[in-house]
């Protein structure tokens, strides 16, 4: 299905300048801060997959029960899969000898919708089963529902300000891309962005059905997920539910596709570059992930997200985080010696992740 080798997924780094009109589905975090600065579990169901090849995330997840998680499809490949990883906020990028083996789960059974288009990135959902429950760590988190997905597009609709600051509604988190001198962070990077509402969404590829779209909420400033964040979460708040143990916290997406990073942040002056994320829908797929979870082999045949046990917060990250980057948290590279980041991916496991992303690109040169 895949034709892309990994020596052409080099020749294709080395040629990146002339890549200016694609986009590989990216995630990543941009300008955004160190989950760990405002508490140790700010973000309990954030997980990570684990490169088959190399000690280094590739893709982000979700804990969303405590045997499954919820990701891209097009982080289903043979390149990823075999261990996920949850209930940390820190992944020694490079040597996951250092990572408690309580962390790191074995995937038995993967799951994508059978109707992913690697074209359009429309149903760009999976669901990885793993070997034990991840309760221990980790706490899964409330997929919204319909009625709240409509109330989170009426949030947007009455708060999104095209070329102007927004309020920030939605947070993205993950392991990727920073273009920070290449560092792929240790430390969980957490960015607030602003949703944007349908039919405002410039992304060439866009159906509000199949997704939800975001981008940074301060006009002057580039933020965003990038290569590497895939699969991983992008959360809003129900006002209705903020006094409850989860702080009314809800999953309304997963990272699917955007602009290249490192080319929207070099051209923030041209809006050409600035297409805005696409985060898969998730409320649009309650049905698909029961459904799955009570048919797959070793599921359970009862199973209902409307069952699940919210998570208990101790702090709100929409009041915690800040809007803008702190300068001690930006990441370093592993050898600098300084920094809170603990390091990036090596050299070869950035390889191993472009491979993965150069598989599936989609071309920008139309809005």
């Amino acid at each position: 299905m895949y034709k892309t080798t990994a020596i052409a997924a080099l020749i294709s780094i080395a040629l990146a300048p002339q890549l200016a009109f694609s986009a590989t589905p990216q995630a990543k975090a941009i300008n955004g801060n160190n989950a760990t600065d405002y508490d140790g579990q700010l973000l309990p169901w954030q997980a990570a997959i684990k490169q088959t090849n190399f000690d280094a995330t590739g893709c982000g997840a979700v804990v969303i029960a405590s045997n499954w998680v919820v990701t891209a499809a097009h982080c289903d490949v043979s390149a990823l899969g075999d261990v996920v990883i949850a209930g940390t906020s820190y992944i020694p990028q490079g040597d996951f000898s250092k990572l408690d083996a309580k962390y790191k789960f074995t995937v038995i059974k993967r799951f994508h919708h059978s109707a992913y288009n690697s074209t359009t990135f429309e149903n760009d959902i999976a669901l990885f089963q793993v070997d034990r429950s991840m309760l221990n760590v980790a706490q899964p988190i409330k997929i919204a529902t319909v009625n709240e997905q409509q109330a989170a597009d009426n949030n947007f609709d009455n708060t999104w300000v095209q070329g102007s600051d927004s309020k920030a509604n939605l947070i993205a988190s993950g392991w990727g891309d920073t273009v920070a001198n290449g560092a792929f962070p240790s430390e969980l990077q957490v960015v607030k962005l602003g949703g944007i509402p349908d039919g405002k969404c410039n992304n060439k590829i866009y159906n509000s059905d199949y997704f939800v779209c975001a981008d940074s909420n301060i006009a002057d400033l580039v933020k965003d997920v990038c290569a590497g964040d895939s699969g991983g979460p992008l959360i809003w708040q129900n006002p209705l539910n903020i006094a409850d143990t989860d702080k009314g916290l809800r999953l309304v997406g997963i990272t699917s596709n955007g602009a290249d990073c490192k080319i929207k942040n070099d051209n923030q002056n041209n809006p050409y570059y600035q297409l805005h994320g696409q985060f898969t829908q998730l409320s649009s797929y309650r049905g698909w992930i029961e459904g799955t979870i009570r048919t797959s082999p070793d599921g359970d045949n009862s199973f209902s997200l409307d069952a699940v046990d919210a998570p208990t917060i101790t702090k709100d990250p929409f009041i915690v985080v800040a809007d803008k980057p702190s300068a001690k948290t930006q990441p370093v590279d592993s050898g600098s010696g300084s920094g809170s980041s603990g390091g990036s991916v090596p050299l070869f496991g950035l390889f191993g992740l472009a491979a993965i992303g150069l598989m599936r690109r989609k071309d920008i040169h139309q809005k």
